[in-house]
């Protein structure tokens, strides 16, 4: 068993993952556990409706872009890549479905592939990494039980889609800096370009990109004498990414006069509504009386505080629990715990890490930049949306899933390189846990 398990460990924890997705798809419908979705009515006929559903179904229907502004409908502002894919996914799939219902519901495919596309991306990064087979098995596995990712494969909005151009940026850049050649940079290109034109936030991107980008050229083209090949690169990468990452902004510019960065707005009377909380309770510590309380009765965190909100919305969504059982309220509040825990260990380590000791992790100085940078910029930005943006909803982990990826590493390596037992077994039980309750909660969501 043990000889069989060291061969075959990252076929069964991907394999693990793959099932779990293909639970929770198999058990929930398109408006379980959904985002700004609307409704999708196919038999209807061209309802121009608000929603990434009506979204879809308008690209189904007439095959080209709204032709009229996109700010006059809710959620039609968004760039359309994965709604078109979704509505190719619908016109191929209604050759072989006839029951309405059944093809809309078949619509979980686009993100279903995507989650698992993501989980493939994941594992290509890690294989660019100075780590051991049994470090990348442990960070795949926490990957793949990740509640967030796995409630990306049903989600039919364009976030899971976004996350896998986010990852592919990531993924990337790092092939382009160990081989820098024109299909390599083509590929850096397309991944932040297509990912502009999947969702806007994918453009952050580009500066970790760029900065990675710029230390290569130090380092290969000015100092080693590649500064005219590198050049060249540089312009296929803007001639590329620029016109076909910014086509869909700068259209709506001309045709409608909509502002390059567009945002749906709540209006301040909406209960989400979170300007009327002190900034130090937003953005540092929740009023302690009131968590304290709310812990007691099983009500999760304090939703005017964006670091709660993290904790909570990465592992249960928006998922209202209002009609749940106490133990369900209880597992719950187990799984926060322990993602909370998690997170904070993997915090620790980033900076241990990349800030502290990055070479007695064998981390290389474009990992290292690459890293830092993603995450300070995608966090610093998510900050700022939710400062300007005082809506619970603004406060979503699923902004910044990308976010796991970085310090989640980091745990990795510390794990990888410590030699204070106490240090790893408590990690691992910690982790074991956190999968578990994971699996647990899924399970839940498949019942519900």
């Amino acid at each position: 068993m043990n000889k069989w398990w060291e061969t075959h460990k990252m076929t069964a924890v991907m394999g693990a993952g793959f099932l779990l997705r293909l639970i929770y798809v198999s058990f929930s419908t398109i408006y379980d556990r959904q985002y700004d979705i609307g409704r999708i009515d196919l038999a209807a006929g061209h309802p121009i409706t608000g929603g990434h559903l009506a979204y879809i179904q308008y690209l189904y229907e007439n095959w080209h872009l709204p032709d009229f502004d996109p700010t006059t409908v809710y959620q039609f502002n968004h760039p359309p890549l994965h709604h078109f894919i979704s509505a190719l996914w619908l016109k191929f799939a209604s050759f072989f479905i006839k029951d309405t219902a059944l093809l809309e519901e078949s619509l979980q495919i686009v993100p279903f592939v995507c989650s698992l596309l993501i989980l493939a991306v994941l594992l290509g990064i890690l294989r660019r990494l100075s780590m051991t087979e049994g470090t990348r098995c442990f960070l795949m596995l926490l990957f793949s039980f990740h509640p967030a990712l796995i409630l990306f494969a049903g989600s039919v909005n364009n976030d899971c889609m976004s996350l896998l151009f986010t990852l592919l940026c990531v993924h990337s850049v790092l092939v382009w800096a160990d081989r820098p050649c024109l299909h390599t940079i083509l590929y850096a290109a397309l991944s932040v370009s297509l990912g502009m034109l999947t969702k806007q936030n994918v453009a952050e991107m580009a500066f970790p990109m760029g900065l990675v980008m710029g230390y290569v050229f130090v380092k290969k083209g000015i100092l080693g004498g590649l500064s005219g090949k590198l050049a060249r690169q540089f312009m296929l990468f803007g001639a590329v990414s620029i016109p076909l990452g910014m086509s869909f902004y700068v259209r709506n510019k001309i045709l409608y006069h909509m502002p390059l960065v567009w945002i749906y707005t709540l209006p301040e009377d909406s209960w989400q509504y979170t300007g009327n909380v002190p900034l130090y309770h937003r953005f540092l510590w929740p009023d302690m009386t009131e968590f304290a309380d709310n812990l007691r009765h099983f009500k999760i965190g304090c939703g005017y505080n964006v670091w709660m909100q993290i904790i909570r919305t990465s592992v249960l969504g928006e998922w209202d629990m209002a009609n749940v059982g106490r133990s369900v309220k209880g597992l719950a509040v187990l799984l926060m715990l322990a993602g909370a825990i998690l997170a904070a260990a993997a915090l620790i380590a980033l900076l241990e890490v990349f800030v502290l000791h990055p070479k007695k992790y064998c981390v290389s100085t474009t990992v290292r930049l690459l890293f830092l940078s993603a995450y300070l910029v995608n966090l610093i930005f998510y900050l700022l949306f939710v400062y300007r943006y005082p809506q619970e909803c603004s406060m979503h982990f699923r902004y910044i899933t990308i976010e796991l990826l970085f310090p989640a590493v980091a745990l990795g390596l510390v794990r990888q390189q410590t030699e204070r037992k106490w240090l790893r077994w408590g990690l691992d039980a910690v982790f074991v846990c956190f999968c578990i309750l994971s699996g647990a909660m899924v399970g839940v969501w498949c019942l519900a």
